[in-house]
């Protein structure tokens, strides 16, 4: 039983993103917001942790079709029964999620976000509920990426009225970070090609391109630098932001060498797309950094 919850645990940390399991928006909120109150920050990361988690794992169980094509195995694939428990757990951890935002939100605008965001990704997933009715949004790439262009905007405001009210700050964080957060999306879908195309599905990855998709991944990262540019000069950030600006420099770099090959992607891409990774990482750390200072 301890054995198969911590192969929950893994799997709920499944894509591992910056909002889980490594809780690097929530510190960016935390910094920038200027509430240094280490309590908030503990409520930031617990919200954002069990809401992303169940996020993933309720789409990893309206994902077995594909991942069953793929011959991808975990969990949720081989145990019914844990497969049946995630399917009642969900709904309740959204409710926790929204019970924990109601509490702690400073600013009531925050459940309305988050309410969005919610929304959003539910029924990004959802074949089981609402899905049964309406084809769940994952499937077709147009209300795909309207997930994430609602998701990230929505829920990069909630968290941050976990410390503080909604200001232009807040605004300027939420465009920056769904930009960066964009960036991820284009290229997810990638590696699931196989699956989705025996599935059917009509998602970015088999409608486009992984040349094009690169390129819309490289534009949202040029977006990104660009934001903490213009919200640095314009005082919105920290003064001291706009030194993240200079992990730009690695974007270059592996910009270039896309450019020499083309956007064909091999096995020698990997050295700048691990260059471009953490770069970008680089750049949050120094943003963060920037807003104690």
């Amino acid at each position: 039983m301890f054995g198969s919850f911590i192969e929950l645990i893994r799997l709920s940390a499944k894509p591992s993103t910056i909002i889980y399991p490594y809780p690097i928006l929530p510190l960016l909120a935390f910094s920038l917001s200027g509430v240094f109150d280490i309590f908030y920050l503990f409520r930031a990361i617990t919200f954002s942790s069990i809401f992303y988690a169940v996020v993933n794992l309720w789409n990893h169980v309206n994902d077995i079709e594909e991942d069953v094509l793929c011959g991808r195995r975990t969990i949720i694939t081989e145990n019914p029964k844990i497969r049946n428990l995630i399917i009642i757990i969900s709904p309740l951890a959204y409710i926790i999620s929204f019970s924990l935002i109601l509490v702690w939100s400073v600013d009531k605008r925050g459940i309305i976000a988050f309410s969005a965001a919610a929304f959003a990704t539910w029924i990004y997933s959802d074949r089981i509920f609402i899905g049964r009715k309406i084809k769940r949004w994952k499937d077709f790439y147009v209300t795909e990426t309207l997930a994430f262009v609602i998701f990230f905007p929505s829920f990069n405001l909630a968290l941050w009225t976990i410390f503080t009210h909604l200001s232009l700050k807040s605004i300027a964080f939420s465009i920056t970070l769904t930009f960066f957060m964009l960036s991820g999306v284009f290229l997810k879908d990638i590696k699931d090609i196989t699956g989705d195309k025996l599935a059917g599905l009509k998602t970015l990855g088999v409608m486009f391109s992984p040349s094009s998709l690169l390129k819309a991944s490289f534009l949202m990262l040029v977006f990104y630098y660009f934001a903490i540019f213009i919200f640095s000069i314009l005082k919105i950030f920290p003064t001291l932001s706009i030194v993240s600006t200079l992990f730009f420099l690695g974007l270059i770099y592996s910009l270039k060498y896309f450019l020499n090959k083309n956007w064909i992607i091999s096995i020698d891409s990997v050295k700048p797309l691990n260059l471009m990774y953490y770069c970008n990482l680089g750049s949050l750390i120094t943003l963060i950094i920037a807003g104690f200072i």
